[in-house]
């Protein structure tokens, strides 16, 4: 509509300008009637593509806002979604009753499985949890009919291994549940046949933690410098083949049982000042032969 009337204004006002200069003939009249028609029909076609143009910018820009905003939308519902999970997975931490505590970690896992942006902090939870006070048993538990019973026994214990298992899961860099990049802090906890083979951590700190029965963390690789001060080991411990990127400092650590560095690489520097070992330590192979006697007075 408007593009006609355009049209038509210029091509009244060329017209009149072609038609009425001098004294044109007949001829001449026609022939502007039809230049004026035909620039006039020219500008109209212009101006509409003009219009059309602008018109597809608007509704381009209007469309590229609605996303914008159903995306804002979408992501504040997720995340709302993710907080509500977690907030009820805590609460279920809390709870008195073991099974209810039990569905609580299993809620955090499957939480952490699928929002990588949450699984350090639901790490962090899961140490938070081991290093809450702990009654733990004298000596670990010895095969598959020991620890059910244990497990029958004490509720808390079954939550406490599964907590520990969760954590093996998602360390072990060769399993298909790993989450990479993943420190822990696991400092004056109260641990039970730790099990920590075959994972990689970014940051590791045991200072000060009990560790009842016996410790495997044989393959593991430390990409910081990793703290077992003041530990204790109630029972063997197997470091083999670990790698220690930055070192590790095991200084004023008590070790009752035998314990294994064999073939351990590091990068930086071990420390045992005031370590007591009260079985064997090995130290063979790898970059560590020369701490065959690494206790100082």
């Amino acid at each position: 509509m408007t593009a006609a009337a355009v049209a038509a204004v210029t091509a009244g006002l060329l017209w009149l300008f072609l038609a009425w200069s001098g004294e044109p003939t007949a001829p001449v009249r026609i022939d502007a009637v039809k230049t004026a028609f035909g620039v006039g029909a020219g500008a109209g076609g212009v101006f509409a593509l003009w219009l059309a143009t602008r018109r597809q910018r608007t509704l381009e820009l209007q469309l590229a806002e609605t996303t914008r905003v159903a995306a804002v939308t979408e992501r504040d519902l997720e995340e709302r979604r993710v907080t509500e999970l977690y907030t009820k997975a805590v609460e279920q931490l809390g709870s008195d009753k073991a099974p209810v505590r039990l569905g609580g970690l299993y809620a955090l896992e499957r939480l952490g499985q699928d929002n990588p942006k949450q699984r350090q902090t639901i790490v962090n939870v899961l140490c938070a949890y081991l290093r809450m006070p702990f009654k733990a048993p004298k000596h670990g538990l010895k095969g598959t009919a020991a620890r059910e019973t244990a497990d029958h026994d004490d509720p808390e214990l079954q939550v406490r291994l599964a907590a520990q298992e969760l954590l093996k899961t998602h360390l072990s860099h060769d399993g298909p549940a790993y989450w990479p990049g993943m420190s822990i802090d696991l400092q004056r906890a109260v641990l039970i046949d730790f099990r920590l083979s075959g994972c990689t951590l970014e940051a590791a700190d045991f200072s000060r933690a009990r560790f009842v029965g016996s410790v495997h963390i044989r393959g593991t690789t430390f990409a910081r410098r990793a703290g077992f001060y003041g530990a204790d080991f109630a029972a063997p411990a197997n470091f083999d083949q670990s790698v220690f990127a930055e070192g590790a400092f095991f200084s004023w650590a008590h070790f009752h049982g035998d314990t294994r560095f064999t073939r351990t690489r590091s990068a930086g520097e071990f420390l045992f000042a005031n370590t007591t070992f009260e079985g064997q330590a090995l130290f063979d192979g790898g970059e560590h032969e020369k701490l065959e006697l690494p206790v100082e007075d």
